[in-house]
């Protein structure tokens, strides 16, 4: 009877506890949902992707007249393609403005690290800080794109650069300004055409006001790009 007694008591302390651990891990639930975009687990699903995939969305960037990149990731949006495409791009920057540098200078041959800070700085706030600025535009104006998605998207319009950059190795003026000028045509019509749909949807006044922002702001991404990186390491 005593064991039988203290067997009792035992089992209606483990029950008095469970409802204090499952109310203890609710908490934690609670506490994980609500700064759950601090944790790793949060952008896990952006980088559920296959190297077909990103090879995939890159080469759609090269035809801007296909309305079908945003359908094509609407669904699965990934940050991995504009990590590695502005990583890409930062290598690539340093490394031909170095051997344009190498050429010009004949005697006085050295490797200028500091551009890789630079482009680093510049590049990621530009990828990342423009697009979250324009989904919080078009949110305001009731375009139904996530943050993500714009963020994809914009990153994948900037592989443009890739082979702008190498050939930015050419030291002709006009050369450059021509390419510079395919770039942001080619960029701006890509983001244009695949918001369209959604563009469609609004009034034409914020319709416009979406566009001008777009190209004001792939504009700006060309000059700076030409001015900064390919016209200081002429001088």
């Amino acid at each position: 009877m005593d064991f039988g007694i203290q067997n009792q008591t035992d089992e209606q302390q483990q029950a008095n506890k469970e409802p204090s651990n499952q109310n203890g891990n609710e908490g934690n639930k609670k506490q994980t949902g609500c700064c759950a975009f601090l944790t790793i687990e949060f952008y896990t699903p952006y980088f559920n992707v296959t190297e077909t995939d990103v090879l995939q969305r890159i080469q759609g960037t090269f035809l801007p007249l296909r309305p079908d990149f945003l359908n094509l990731i609407r669904g699965n949006p990934d940050l991995w393609g504009p990590i590695w495409i502005n990583a890409t791009l930062i290598f690539m920057i340093t490394a031909i403005a170095n051997l344009r540098q190498i050429d010009e200078e004949k005697e006085n041959q050295s490797f200028v690290i500091s551009y890789v800070p630079q482009a680093t700085a510049l590049l990621y706030i530009i990828a990342f800080g423009t697009p979250i600025v324009l989904a919080a535009v078009m949110k305001f104006l009731g375009v139904d794109l996530s943050f993500f998605q714009t963020i994809c998207l914009y990153g994948y319009s900037m592989s443009t650069l890739l082979p702008i950059t190498i050939l930015c190795y050419f030291q002709n003026e006009l050369f450059l300004w021509l390419i510079i000028a395919y770039g942001f045509a080619n960029s701006s019509l890509f983001l244009i055409i695949n918001l369209k749909e959604e563009l469609d949807k609004l009034q034409i006044q914020k319709k416009y006001i979406i566009i001008g922002i777009v190209v004001t702001m792939q504009l700006s991404l060309y000059l700076f790009y030409k001015l900064v990186f390919f016209s200081y390491v002429k001088e």
